[in-house]
């Protein structure tokens, strides 16, 4: 072989290609050996099985224990549950390449080394019907999902290395896993860290009530190819979901895949559950009453707190965050930054596009650990209620304990003439129809993809899309203001259409003319209905119900006030720029088409008698 290498390419290629074979190869048995590593008191420091639950249904559970544990030590506990693999079972490639770093956090999550050197014991358990473990899904976070979860509170509480006091965190399906757990009352959960996840599971799917199209659609197919044991790339690095130790020649896995057959198809039955109370295919359930929103008093009862992360960008993660928040009496400090689903990449778009993110994640997961400290190690002060916010565009970090701020004051700014924005009410008569233009779009990185594919949010093209819909801009603002909260749009609207969707941006506009987007809000049509008592739901938009009874369709031509609650945001916006409100009717690639077919105008009413309006929350 070497001789065919030096004829082809001269020895010293020949010499570099073998190193790097020897290289990748030692690397690869390095790898291997650290599985069996062992702690300070020569235990193994990682180790995988099945658990079974009081059905019979085995979970596939690993562990990872902290490597300074000695004989007689305690150590707190921490567990995640997850439907995307406990861990994946690495070709020798992926292992080699892991070893030398060439692949360091492409693959995995990085927390658990993290927590295990803050002295924590870590179990990663594979939701049933998912990963390793048997058992089926017929609707996600049911009532047998989450009690597994308090068998595995209590059995974690009982190992001979355990101090007996538990904790549960995660990002996205595991925070909110996390925080269903505290619904169970066991004694030994003490304390939850969720980060971007999702209290209010109907509008996560239907952010206002328009079915997220594309994120079901690649959520969907994911957990298809995940929970049949297969992942849609990386084929050289990732050879299925990982096994339990005892399966070595893979038998027990094969049959745990096979139960996973009859999984129920996500996109399939979430499509077909338009409101808020429809049943999810044969579950009986519907995707509010699998929400966390459904175990509100019991979650409350326990007194369990919560150390939560959001993302101002992150789909509508910070809109529920922010919700629970407000209603849930349970102590909670609430982190909400710039920060994309997972907590792993910057998406402040005032700053570099290559900026690192602040926090960084591994500091992220040090401020989560000392928050368990103050509960499952008796260190630290316990939280109370606060809330710790990122100010767009030179604001920084703020605190508070209130959303608003209690500094606060809602401002009018009216749409006007001539494609104005100002805070004078209209005097005369008016009204802009717009052609919905269908083309319209948020594009491939939008806040809407990142809870599937943990992407970058960005929006670098608004100045084209401005030209597709309907625009109205203030006049250079005299001096610097800021924005904290959760903008409202009334709009007097008309379609000639009975339903569509109406989709609100707010932008600032910098003095060279480019738009930055800021946030948005959304409404279909059809769920215009107001909420009787907004104040007390626990719904992250409390202004509709969202229920069948209450949908119905438009009058063509007749004008009514539509209200649309907009995504939180805190942002200063400063002398010389500009104030930018965008309506649109679609979102394509992003949003489901409404109506399906057709070419409907929207008329905005802006005048005396029907003006048209968006609060806007400014510090005072």
């Amino acid at each position: 072989m070497f001789k065919r290498l030096a004829k082809l390419f001269g020895g010293v290629i020949a010499t570099i290609v073998l190193i790097i074979m020897a290289t990748v190869a030692a690397s690869g048995f390095i790898y291997l050996e650290k599985a069996r590593e062992r702690t300070a008191g020569g235990m193994l420091r990682y180790t995988s099985q099945y658990l079974p639950m009081s059905d019979g249904t085995r979970i596939a559970i690993d562990i990872a224990r902290p490597k300074v544990l000695k004989p007689g030590d305690k150590t707190p506990t921490l567990i995640k549950g997850t439907p995307y693999w406990r861990a994946s079972r690495l070709t020798f490639l992926r292992g080699a390449l892991a070893e030398l770093g060439l692949l360091r956090g492409l693959l995995s999550e990085p927390d658990v080394a993290l927590l295990n050197d803050r002295g924590y014991a870590v179990i990663t358990a594979d939701t049933r019907g998912t990963g390793s473990s048997f058992g089926q899904v017929t609707i996600m976070f049911d009532n047998r999902e989450v009690n597994d979860f308090g068998e595995l509170i209590d059995w974690a509480a009982e190992q001979s290395w355990s101090n007996g006091r538990v904790g549960a965190y995660g990002f996205s399906y595991r925070g909110i896993l996390a925080v269903d757990m505290a619904s169970l009352h066991r004694p030994a959960l003490k304390a939850v860290a969720p980060s971007f996840d999702f209290p209010d599971l109907y509008l996560t799917a239907y952010p206002g009530g328009v079915f997220s199209n594309r994120f079901i659609q690649d959520w969907s197919a994911l957990t298809m190819a995940l929970n049949e044991g297969r992942l849609p790339f990386g084929h050289l690095v990732i050879a299925g979901p990982k096994r339990v130790d005892a399966d070595q020649d893979g038998v027990l896995l094969a049959q745990a895949i096979a139960d996973h057959a009859r999984n129920w198809n996500v996109y399939d039955c979430i499509s077909k559950a338009s409101n808020r109370d429809d049943n999810i295919c044969t579950s009986g359930k519907s995707l509010s009453e699998i929400s966390q929103i459904s175990r509100r008093t019991a979650i409350e009862d326990s007194g369990i707190p919560m150390y939560v992360t959001a993302g101002y960008f992150d789909a509508n993660s910070a809109t529920q965050a922010l919700t629970r928040f407000r209603t849930f009496s349970n102590p909670q400090e609430l982190t909400l930054g710039p920060l994309s689903h997972g907590g792993f990449l910057s998406t402040d778009p005032f700053a570099d596009q290559h900026a690192a993110v602040d926090p960084s994640y591994p500091k992220q997961v040090s401020a989560m650990a000392d928050f368990f400290d103050c509960y499952l190690k008796d260190g630290g002060k316990p939280i109370t209620k606060s809330l710790h916010y990122f100010v767009l565009h030179g604001g920084g970090w703020k605190t508070t304990d209130s959303w608003p701020p209690p500094d606060v004051k809602a401002s009018n700014w009216y749409l006007g003439p001539d494609h104005s924005l100002s805070t004078t009410a209209p005097a005369g008569d008016g009204a802009d129809t717009y052609k919905i233009d269908f083309t319209a779009s948020t594009g491939t990185n939008s806040r809407y993809r990142s809870p599937v594919d943990l992407s970058k949010t960005v929006y670098p093209d608004r100045n084209s899309q401005d030209k597709k819909l309907l625009t109205y801009t203030t006049a250079p603002l005299e001096a610097d203001i800021e924005i904290a909260g959760d903008p409202v749009a009334n709009l007097m609207l008309a379609t000639t259409a009975l339903d569509g969707a109406v989709i609100v941006y707010l932008e600032d506009v910098a003095p060279d003319g480019t738009p930055t987007y800021l946030t948005e809000g959304l409404l279909r049509l059809a769920h215009r209905k107001r909420s009787a008592d907004a104040s007390t739901t626990p719904s992250s938009d409390p202004l509709h119900t969202y229920l069948k009874v209450d949908a119905a369709p438009m009058t063509p031509g007749k004008p009514e006030l539509i209200k649309i609650g907009m995504f939180p945001i805190a942002v200063q916006l400063h002398k010389g720029e500009r104030i930018r409100v965008a309506i649109a009717g679609a979102d394509d690639g992003n949003l489901d088409r409404l109506p399906s077919t057709g070419d409907p105008v929207l008329t905005v009413e802006r005048n005396s008698a029907a003006p048209s309006w968006i609060e806007l929350p400014i510090v005072r």
